[in-house]
């Protein structure tokens, strides 16, 4: 059965799901572009800053990732990024079981460590697969349709926005959409925006391929505004 979710309530478990999202993509989309600077492609970072809306305060791509990754003093890291989950996460903590929190907190220990002795890349791997390893422990302990729908919404409008922001093909965009967002969005038509879910669908479904144009920032505004209440 399910009870009444209080506005409080709703608002954690929807930025939770986005914030823990967000890192897992995040990693695997900086691991790409510190690449693409070590094959040559120098100032590739600069590249991602742009498309997320990043202030470009790095000196190098080495202080990039340093700095994108661990600084704490920083509202945009990724070490930011996962505490904001996890602080979440622990209010939530009845909600989502203790199980489903201590797979963040094994994220943010590892986080630490790598912090201290500037870890590589690849080390960070375990980060995203405790991301991963909480949606599996969400997907067997939250029972509560509506807490579910909550979650899974937060995390595919997550995925559409940053897939949108790092210009991946519309093929893969319009799949998030027709995926989970709009199911989702649908099963929570009472506190969802109809005209924003309806404008998002008619502007992603123009688009094909490869090519992004000037209605980027309007879709990232629409994935925004959907859930304008909660925020």
């Amino acid at each position: 059965m399910n009870s009444p979710i209080s506005l409080t309530k709703a608002n954690r478990l929807f930025w939770l799901a986005r914030y823990v999202e967000r890192v897992f993509i995040c990693l695997n989309a900086v691991k790409k572009y510190v690449d693409s600077d070590i094959d040559g492609n120098y100032g590739a970072y600069r590249e991602y800053c742009e498309r997320l809306a990043i202030p470009d305060v790095y000196e190098s791509a080495k202080d990039f990732r340093k700095r994108y990754l661990y600084d704490k003093t920083s509202g945009v890291s990724v070490y930011r990024m996962l505490v904001n989950a996890f602080d979440n996460a622990i209010e939530l903590r009845e909600d989502i079981t203790s199980e489903s929190l201590s797979y963040i907190h094994l994220a943010l220990e590892v986080m630490e460590q790598c912090a201290k002795s500037n870890a590589r890349l690849s080390e960070l791997q375990a980060v995203a697969d405790y991301m991963m390893s909480f949606w599996g422990s969400i997907d067997e302990n939250v029972f509560e349709l509506r807490k579910m729908n909550i979650l899974r919404l937060g995390r595919r409008l997550e995925s559409l926005d940053m897939n949108v922001r790092l210009r991946t093909d519309w093929d893969k965009i319009n799949e998030i959409l027709k995926g989970g967002v709009l199911t989702n969005a649908e099963m929570l038509a009472s506190v969802t925006d109809k005209d924003k879910v309806q404008r998002l669908k008619e502007l992603i479904e123009s688009h094909s391929g490869e090519n992004h144009g000037e209605d980027v920032n309007e879709i990232i505004g629409c994935i925004n505004r959907l859930f304008n209440t909660w925020l």
